[in-house]
């Protein structure tokens, strides 16, 4: 059964179902993990910047992402479109990245 927003095409060819299994697969386990990369490392750096012993804000910022990661996994199966999965997660990753690398230029 397909849902709106899932036509199975690409460019009017159809796409495989294993690919697009494959491709959910992917983002769930490398995207979500970045996304929880991302999300510790900015984490540690902010509650280093708010105050906190680096080891405390590490810790915290772990423990965090050790909650996102399988939302997050699960959620890639649970989007309609692949693509928005990768973009959230993918994309929201290297955000964090980004973002915690400037937040420790800017904390120095």
């Amino acid at each position: 059964m397909k849902t709106a927003g899932q036509s199975g095409r690409l460019e009017g060819r159809a796409v495989p179902p294993r690919l697009r299994t494959a491709a959910r697969v992917a983002a769930a386990v490398f995207g979500a993990y970045g996304f929880a990369w991302g999300l510790a490392a900015f984490g540690a750096e902010l509650g280093a910047f708010a105050g906190m012993a680096p080891a405390e804000a590490v810790t915290a910022s772990s423990l965090l992402a050790l909650v996102v990661l399988p939302v997050a996994s699960l959620w890639a199966f649970a989007v309609p479109r692949v693509t928005v999965g990768w973009a959230v997660l993918g994309g929201g990753g290297v955000l964090l990245i980004a973002a915690s690398q400037f937040a420790g230029t800017v904390g120095q």
